[in-house]
């Protein structure tokens, strides 16, 4: 059985032993009784986790070896991790209080993939490419000089950024981790994993199958900080890049350090999805699809959840009909129990802000069409009604700010072009979707709104595209070929136009690019 409480954090290779005399609690949210707990990190224990990641880093030949190497590392972890999946998402139902399914499907599973996936793409990544062009006919000549050569011939060599702080939200830990920690690990980097403060166990638990599968000492370390230890590890020094998902209102601030030490940063923050059902919709596959890409997953603690339905007015009533039917036979309750459907929030204090928005979405004019507090029978743990409101208008709270909880806002529109204005009238621009008969039309919808990510007739994570938002939702991206470029910066080793690139480098070279051709010719 993973353990359920730690008194050490990884650090450099071992389980090292911390001076702090303060701890984080572990609640299962599901019960609210006490699980476990984890040491909270002093800034000693930070600096000791960023000192080993740096000796690992520039010390030892971690950066320069084959990726081959790396990228088998990464599928041995991933080997371990499906080993002990079914103790994972346990483990992850104790702690986060998703349901057994989610974990199952998901939680648990989702690391493998990501672990395997990048050590694949690694293996065909073009690390070194040799580019040569004549840039004389794009300066309307050939003549060129020592000042500006047209001739050109360079090796161009992405290179590891370095030591990479990496710090994910609740609700996703694992695949979180993973999305992160497995590509910059296949490029070259070095990590230290800040865990999330409500749920830490089943990371410090990836701790152990680091060190099992014999991950050099450095490479992969593990703490668990609260907020003044978090921001000494953004600003620490020695850091050169940060990886977060959470709140854009921590985001913006770690955005804000990370800007003024001129530090690369990726940051997936919040959102407030649109989903668009059009007029042509078939509301029979589209109702069960929308409760499955809001409220369900999770509880509705998903940054991607499609909390605003917008509909148009001669379906409203239909849609609204339907819903709440649909939400009625949503089971909420133990989520260790495989039928259940749905499960508690992360803590009480959430729960209580979730219940708080939607009083004051209610004083603002919304009506509670289904659910709205907590369910009953279901006074032990924080749990949440799956809850529909109608009469949202746009400028709502609840129309603007991310509840993170089981809430939709169900919004009408009047024409096509007010459902995109609606659907775009947001800080945010994270996700979104759109639900018709004719995939051609909803594709062409897609193009219109302002997200980072959005799909027809279905959203779900898509790990091999790029993910990530527009506006407030964030910057950088994960997932895909771009998720391994985030930890990737590129240097370029040019040589005399006289003079030739050295065969030996064109032949390690993964790619030889023959310059750019005026007009395509």
């Amino acid at each position: 059985m993973l353990p359920r409480s730690y008194s050490e954090f990884y650090i450099d290779g071992q389980w090292r032993a911390t001076d702090s005399t303060e701890s984080f609690p572990v609640v299962s949210p599901s019960t609210g009784e006490p699980i476990g707990e984890v040491p909270r990190a002093t800034r000693s224990d930070i600096d000791a986790a960023v000192e080993a990641a740096r000796h690992a880093f520039y010390e030892t030949d971690w950066a320069t070896r084959p990726v081959e190497e790396r990228a088998a590392l990464c599928e041995a972890l991933a080997a371990r991790l499906y080993e002990v999946k079914d103790e994972m998402a346990e483990l992850l139902v104790d702690e986060l209080g998703c349901t057994r399914m989610l974990a199952d499907v998901y939680q648990a599973v989702a690391p493998t993939l990501h672990w395997n996936y990048n050590a694949e793409v690694g293996r065909t990544f073009p690390f070194k490419e040799v580019r040569t062009a004549d840039l004389g006919p794009l300066a309307g000549g050939s003549a060129g000089g020592m000042i500006m050569p047209y001739q050109t011939q360079a090796l161009v060599v992405q290179e590891p950024v370095g030591v990479v702080a990496t710090m994910v939200a609740y609700n996703f830990t694992m695949p979180g981790t993973s999305q992160k920690v497995a590509p910059a690990i296949v490029a070259g980097c070095t990590v230290v994993i800040k865990v999330p403060e409500p749920d830490p166990l089943a990371v410090f638990a990836l701790g152990q199958l680091v060190h099992e599968v014999g991950f050099p000492p450095g490479v992969i370390n593990i703490v668990a900080a609260g907020p003044e230890e978090s921001a000494y590890l953004v600003s620490h020094p020695d850091v050169d890049m940060v990886s977060f998902t959470g709140s854009t209102t921590v985001g913006s601030h770690i955005g804000r350090e990370c800007g003024a030490l001129i530090r690369p940063v990726v940051l997936e923050l919040g959102g407030k999805s649109a989903a668009i059902v059009l007029d042509d919709a078939d509301l029979d596959t589209t109702v069960p699809t929308l409760l499955g890409v809001s409220v369900i997953p999770s509880s509705g603690q998903s940054c991607v959840c499609q909390s605003r339905f917008l509909v148009s007015e001669a379906r409203h009533d239909e849609l609204v009909e339907r819903l709440v039917a649909a939400m009625a036979d949503i089971r909420v309750g133990d989520p260790h129990d495989p039928q259940v459907d749905m499960g508690p929030l992360i803590t009480e204090a959430h729960r209580e802000r979730v219940l708080a928005m939607i009083r004051r979405a209610v004083d603002q004019g919304a009506t509670v069409a289904f659910g709205g507090g907590v369910p009953e029978g279901l006074d032990t743990g924080w749990y949440v009604e799956p809850t529909l409101l109608t009469g949202v208008t746009p400028d709502m709270e609840i129309a603007q700010e991310e509840v993170f909880g089981p809430v939709v806002a169900v919004i009408s529109y009047r024409d096509e072009q007010d459902a995109i204005r609606i659907a775009n009238d947001s800080r945010y621009g994270l996700a979104g979707s759109v639900y018709t008969s004719d995939v051609e039309r909803g594709f062409e919808i897609a193009r219109r709104v302002r997200t980072g990510t959005f799909s027809v007739n279905s959203f779900s994570a898509d790990f091999n595209s790029p993910f990530g938002g527009f506006k407030e939702s964030g910057i950088g991206r994960e997932h895909g070929v771009a998720g391994l470029e985030g930890y990737l910066i590129p240097k370029s080793i040019s040589v005399d136009p006289s003079m030739a690139i050295p065969e030996s480098v064109v032949r390690d070279a993964d790619v030889v690019t023959s310059g750019v051709r005026k007009g395509g010719a």
